[in-house]
């Protein structure tokens, strides 16, 4: 198995001592999923989705991170907010 986390990921047939056998060639099994063009995080539209408060489920615990004020801000973008208001709840549990 050969690759990079966020490129792909391939293998090869190998014997004992980890030499590829002859006549084999590296074959690719993952390839990282496309990005949204311009994406701030590089995040993959599944990504997106997974992380999007719109696909919470409707009934969350009061609780769930979906909730956060700075989840809401690193959603809309505005990482100055986000780390202001991850501060702000890191404090109060803190205290």
């Amino acid at each position: 198995m050969t690759g990079k986390w966020n490129e792909s990921t391939s293998y090869q047939p190998c014997d004992t001592e980890g030499e590829p056998h002859q006549g084999t060639e590296l074959k690719e099994v993952w390839h990282v999923a496309v990005t949204p063009e311009n994406d701030k995080f590089q995040y993959t539209y599944f990504a997106h989705k997974i992380n999007s408060f719109d696909t919470a489920p409707k009934n969350l615990l009061a609780s769930d991170s979906h909730l956060r004020p700075d989840r809401f801000a690193v959603e809309r973008g505005d990482l100055s907010k986000a780390g202001a208001e991850k501060s702000r709840s890191l404090s109060l549990t803190h205290a």
